[in-house]
């Protein structure tokens, strides 16, 4: 028996290719600034409507998901900071949490599955 290949359709090889971009923004956005992980957020709720039934779906879900909580763990961690001293954990903390976002999406993004 032979494996064949399916191949695959221009649409999805174009959800691939921006969602791949999406999940690199918002990775450089941690350790860089707030602007890459905006324009991540802004790609996700552009294109995800375009890939409804899809696999790529689900990520730009996890990609939207991971950026209010990150952004809400964020304000949290500046007002603890300048209110409490232990903001800075909690960035800490968010940033890890980020990471593993990250991390878990790429790797089913990788084996081609939907992030759950």
């Amino acid at each position: 028996m032979s494996d064949q290949l399916t191949p695959i359709s221009d649409q999805e090889e174009s959800n691939r290719t921006i969602v791949l971009i999406a999940y690199i923004l918002g990775a450089v956005g941690i350790f860089t600034a707030f602007i890459p992980i905006l324009i991540a957020l802004i790609i996700c709720y552009v294109k995800r409507g375009e890939s409804t039934g899809t696999i790529y779906y689900s990520h730009y879900d996890w990609l939207i998901s991971t950026f209010w909580i990150g952004t809400f763990w964020f304000v949290v961690s500046i007002v603890t900071m300048f209110a409490f001293g232990f903001g800075m954990l909690v960035y800490f903390a968010l940033s890890i949490w980020l990471l593993y976002r990250f991390v878990k999406g790429l790797l089913r993004f990788s084996e081609r599955k939907a992030v759950v």
